[in-house]
């Protein structure tokens, strides 16, 4: 199956796409299962769930700022917004997210650990299922080389769930990561099995284009300095592309994960 698991809609403060493109582009591109993760609500996802078309199911899902980084939560509803308390107005209490999400029968990953509260408090692995190893718009540009050498310690926990993910904050970001995983139901259980047992990554080389193109459109208000820096992130894709097409590269890359990360 492929997976698209990490993706924003107009329901999150940095992203334009509707639920209905998002649906749209994911069938155009093949996708078997996707999950929208907005920012702090499970709006965008459930909006899905009931839009839902019949070549692409829907996991209902959401991307929760805590104070630890954020946390990626699958298969809830709307009640983990609800009913889990803040530590501070833009940020929701870590533990309280990870005990509302198991509560329903959840699953919870950290999302781009590197620029998560992992490096100075390594015990929060022990709280989540999981996490996101890669992330194309993270792990595509300046801190790829850090982030990818900071996530090798954490591979090979028993049990553990490795995931892969767009963080797509416009449709033509949904093809720059997706996952490959066996059949599966959608259930919480069977999903977790299924990442388990010879899934797999694919991100393309070449994505720092479409991520500066989405960052530049989205932005909300005039900001020099992240117009600047998105501007020459545009023109190094652009040279990237280019480059991957006279070379003749690969389009994606692949990290094999499943079997020998338990």
């Amino acid at each position: 199956m492929k997976l698209s698991l990490h993706i924003h809609s107009k329901y999150s403060h940095d992203s334009k796409a509707s639920v209905g493109e998002i649906l749209e582009a994911a069938e155009k591109s093949g996708f078997d299962v996707i999950a929208i993760t907005d920012h702090n609500t499970a709006a965008g996802g459930l909006e899905a769930l009931k839009k839902q078309r019949q070549k692409v199911a829907v996991i209902p899902a959401a991307e929760f700022s805590t104070q630890y980084g954020h946390v990626l939560a699958y298969f809830i509803d709307d009640s983990i917004e609800k009913d889990t308390p803040r530590v501070n107005e833009r940020q929701f209490d870590f533990y309280r997210v990870v005990e509302n999400v198991k509560r329903i029968n959840g699953i919870t990953i950290l999302a781009h650990p590197y620029i998560s509260g992992l490096k100075y408090n390594p015990e929060i692995l022990d709280y989540v299922d999981g996490i996101e190893q890669y992330n194309s718009r993270l792990d595509s540009f300046l801190l790829k080389s850090s982030s990818q050498g900071f996530i090798k310690q954490f591979m090979g926990r028993d049990g553990f769930l490795y995931t892969g993910g767009s963080d797509a904050h416009s449709t033509e970001e949904l093809a720059n990561c997706y996952m490959i995983t066996s059949d599966f139901g959608l259930r919480p259980e069977e999903f977790a099995k299924a990442l388990r047992c010879r899934s797999a990554i694919y991100y393309k080389k070449a994505s720092n284009y479409a991520v500066a193109k989405a960052k530049l459109y989205n932005m909300k208000k005039v900001r020099p300095a992240y117009a600047v820096k998105n501007g020459i992130r545009l023109l190094y894709g652009a040279g990237e592309f280019v480059l991957n097409k006279i070379t003749r590269c690969p389009e994606y890359e692949v990290i094999h994960i499943g079997e020998e990360n338990q």
